[in-house]
């Protein structure tokens, strides 16, 4: 079956086929000749596709037609922005990969000169189902040549809709829940919560080493009984998915009336005996095709009620509301890929993925960590810390394998926190944790679309836990916050840092010795799947050496040892798997563990006597979780902190991908011809690149910004093109609104500096471009009075409003790295900086 799929531009048509359980779109395209004026145009159009293949719900997709890319020529602008397209995007250019390169499908009579014009573009699945792409020189009757493709459809991945109903298939909308319902919600649950016996022997045991399995078992019911009253009390305020069916917009306001008329009169016309004529009769008839005309109604005006209902949200200060009616229309609809490397069948697709992540989570040898007998003091949780940690809770998010949400605690009686404080306590006393918070669920998510579907490393894994067991983790972390602290260097995971004063502290020691003529080494160094590689033992002793107390290192052990986790994919499970090496997933002590387990490799780096001077402060490395740089103004110091890394890996179980990991040669003018010799991490080269991407920034090797910049502009248009699509039908107060939300917030922006004007020019043309694709406006219209009416910025306040508050951020940080370079108190580096020269350029032009 053959159906149109309506785009809304001129320059694109698109068909859905279906075949059996196969289902692929074809895309054809065309775009304007390649010259100067148009690239602006030419990348927007580009930029359509990717949005359009992104948020695509089926990943078999062909785009073919006449993108005026000149591949064969290096020259080509056009060719260049469509050969980075395909890179970024991660789609195939199907075209190169099947025809020679002197192919040719544009003739010119004028200049008697041919051209290579016209291409396939794939996703990766697509590509593969490509049986011949040929250009038919015989059919040739104008300037351009046909070209054809052929595709095995049998070749195709099939895929089926998700139809995942969450644990048990019942949970609670609690937006929709009215004030009374969570007044009885919460009565509720303080009356079932009386009835939770309290286990006296167990929780009024002070022994730190008792091992009296009585009250291991007591504490474990009582900690049952707290989780059941709770998912009991909700229990009349579940919602069953299955039949959930009125979840458009203006349901409520213009079908909900009718329906609960049409029933109220076919109850009565039930009532009187289902007369075939009379009141009765006609009235049911009246009632029921009212409410049929409703429905009709609806689904025909479905986006233009959307649309009013964000527009009354946003009008009414209603932030949450309308953020939620963005949410849901920005929601992609998920398909699940029938086989998974070769495998089919729910339940066996799920095993597999067991296998494939017991393997993963089981790859560490580590001998089981003995704690041993204790003599601290045990540890208390107090109710009113409960309550604190609890209202703290993020919410709408998805519950673990009990099926409690943040909101069943928040919104239930203060007695839970109670109950919740005395059996953590005994929990802590005994060292033990009950089942149901050991267990993880995980759920495979795909990666990108774009790439192959099937594959088992096109997923990640979101973990989904016991909300109780992040409680408890929350507590933990706060006592172990005075003990788990880390090097200056270590940016990721920590209170105001962040990834973008990671990049400028990076980006201003380089700077500062090339200003003084000496050429600088970097390493970009990728650890491969860091977080699930962590040893157990080894971090069990690093806490241990911390002076991390003993209590808290035993339940640790506990649960790392005793975890066990279960993969979900639709609605099958998968049977449970041990783990044997890695921070718990979704653990909010994780990521602080880590930093912890990779804080010796930064002390290690440290000690060593080569990196940049800032001042009389040595910095050779920075690090953002497990993503590491490492610098030295010299050949053999750069190998020596190289060297280092590598003997960290083969003692901590670290392994680093050296095909990932990449060389930036920051030269002088005076170096520019010099030989540098090969660098090996782990007993492998190492590739010296021009440019890389160092935490979505794209760092080059002249520390030129231009690269970076159109990143920027590419993602402008992706993001413009993608609000059009779906909120063309809102309000423009709607639309002003997601363009503020989506558009101005400019990664990295305060650090553009060394860049031409001419980048700075097409970038603003981009941004100017956007609001006006999103408001629909054309492209001759006035950009500054649609920024004025709109109460927006233009590019350059915009700019410089970040560079103010990126400046603020500076002065504000107690990172001590942050301090050397931007403090007055602690070195002259902030008045010799090119980067603040250019900030205080920006500003006091304004003035």
């Amino acid at each position: 079956m053959i159906s149109i799929i309506r785009l809304e531009v001129d320059w694109c048509i698109a068909i859905k086929v279906m075949h059996n359980m196969n289902v692929f779109i074809i895309l054809n395209v065309y775009t304007p000749y390649d010259c100067y004026k148009n690239e602006d145009e030419y990348m927007n159009r580009l930029a359509f596709l990717n949005s359009y293949i992104k948020e695509c719900t089926y990943a078999n997709i062909f785009v073919m037609g006449d993108l005026n890319a000149d591949i064969s020529d290096d020259k080509s602008l056009f060719g260049q922005h469509l050969m980075q397209f395909c890179h970024d995007s991660k789609l195939v250019l199907s075209s190169m990969k099947f025809l020679p390169v002197d192919s040719y499908t544009y003739i010119s009579e004028a200049w008697h000169t041919t051209s290579w014009l016209d291409h396939v573009i794939c996703t990766s699945d697509a590509h593969d189902s490509l049986e011949t792409v040929e250009i038919m020189y015989g059919l040739t009757t104008t300037d351009h040549v046909p070209v054809s493709m052929t595709i095995n459809v049998d070749n195709l991945p099939d895929c089926s809709r998700s139809t995942e109903d969450g644990a048990n298939g019942v949970k609670v909308n609690w937006a929709k829940q009215s004030k009374e319902d969570v007044m009885f919600y919460c009565a509720r649950t303080d009356v079932l919560l009386r009835e939770v016996q309290l286990p006296m022997d167990a929780i009024l045991c002070s022994n730190i080493n008792c091992d009296d399995d009585t009250h291991c078992n007591d504490l474990g019911e009582m900690y049952n009984s707290i989780v059941s009253a709770i998912y009991e009390a909700s229990r009349p305020l579940h919602t069953h998915p299955r039949k959930v069916k009125n979840t458009k917009p203006g349901w409520t306001k213009y079908v909900a009336a009718h329906q609960e008329a049409a029933k109220t009169a076919h109850r009565a016309w039930v009532i009187a005996g289902r007369p075939r004529q009379g009141p009765e009769l006609e009235h049911k008839k009246l009632t029921h095709a009212r409410y049929k005309y409703a429905v009709r109604f609806v689904g025909k005006h479905e986006q233009a009620l959307r649309a009013h209902s964000m527009a009354e949200n946003l009008l009414g200060n209603n932030v949450t509301e309308f953020w939620k009616e963005v949410k849901a229309t920005n929601r992609a609809k998920a398909v699940l890929p029938c086989h998974i490397e070769g495998v089919s069948g729910g339940d066996n697709i799920a095993e597999q993925w067991r296998l494939h992540y017991a393997a993963l989570f089981n790859c560490i040898k580590s001998e089981p960590y003995c704690v041993g007998k204790l003599k601290e003091e045990v540890i208390h949780f107090t109710p009113s810390e409960v309550y604190h940690v609890i209202e703290q809770l993020a919410d709408n998010k998805a519950s673990g394998k009990d099926n409690i949400t943040a909101e069943h605690l928040k919104l239930a009686s203060p007695r839970v926190a109670a109950l919740l404080s005395i059996c953590l306590t005994g929990l802590m006393t005994h060292g033990i944790l009950p089942d149901t918070m050991l267990t993880v669920t995980l759920v495979p998510v795909i990666k990108d679309k774009a790439g192959k579907i099937g594959s088992l490393d096109n997923y990640r894994p979101i973990a989904l836990a016991s909300i109780l067991s992040k409680v408890l983790e929350k507590m933990l972390l706060d006592r172990l916050s005075e003990f788990i602290y880390t090097t200056e260097n270590q940016f990721g995971f920590k209170a105001k840092h962040s990834t973008d004063l990671c990049i400028y502290a990076l980006k201003e020691a380089v700077e500062s010795y090339r200003r003084q003529g000496s050429t600088i080494f970097l390493g970009f160094i990728d650890a491969s799947k860091a977080f699930d590689r962590v040893n157990h033992h080894k971090l069990f002793t690093k806490l241990k050496l911390r002076g991390v107390p003993g209590c808290i290192i035993r339940i640790l052990v506990y649960w790392y040892a005793k975890q066990h986790m279960q993969v979900k994919w639709g609605n099958s499970l998968s049977s449970p798997f041990s783990v044997g090496n890695g921070v718990r997933q979704g653990g909010l002590l994780s990521p602080a563990l880590f930093n912890l387990y990779m804080d010796s490799l930064s002390k290690q780096l440290g000690k060593c006597k080569t990196g940049c001077l800032i001042g009389n402060t040595l910095l050779n490395h920075l690090m953002y979780a497990d993503d590491l740089a490492i610098m030295s103004p010299s050949t053999v110091g750069f190998q020596q902190l190289l060297d280092i890394c590598s003997e960290y890996g083969v003692e901590f179980d670290v392994k680093y991908n050296a095909k990932k990991s990449v060389v930036l040669i920051c030269r002088t003018k005076e170096d520019q011809k010099l030989h540098f010799p090969t660098f090996y991490l782990s007993g492998q080269s190492l590739c010296v690149s021009y440019c890389t991407k160092y935490l979505g920034h794209i760092i080059t090797d002249r520390l030129e910004d231009d690269a970076d910049m159109y990143r920027q502009r590419r993602m402008l248009y992706v993001q413009a093109n993608m609000l059009v699509r779906k909120f063309h039908h809102c309000s423009d107060d709607v639309k002003v609104r997601l363009f503020r939300a989506y558009c101005t917030p400019m990664y990295a922006a305060p650090l553009w500096v060394n860049y031409k004007k001419e980048t700075m020019r097409k970038l603003q043309v981009a941004y100017n471009d956007c609001l006006r694709i999103l408001l629909e406006k054309p492209r001759s219209s006035s950009a500054s009075k649609l920024f004025c009416d709109s109460g927006l910025s233009t590019l350059q306040p915009l700019l410089r409003n970040l560079m103010f508050k990126f400046m603020s951020r500076l002065d504000e940080s107690q990172n001590c790295i942050i301090m050397r370079l931007t403090s007055p108190r602690c070195s002259s580096a902030r008045y010799q900086s090119y980067l603040w020269k250019h900030w205080y350029g920006c500003l006091l032009r304004l003035s």
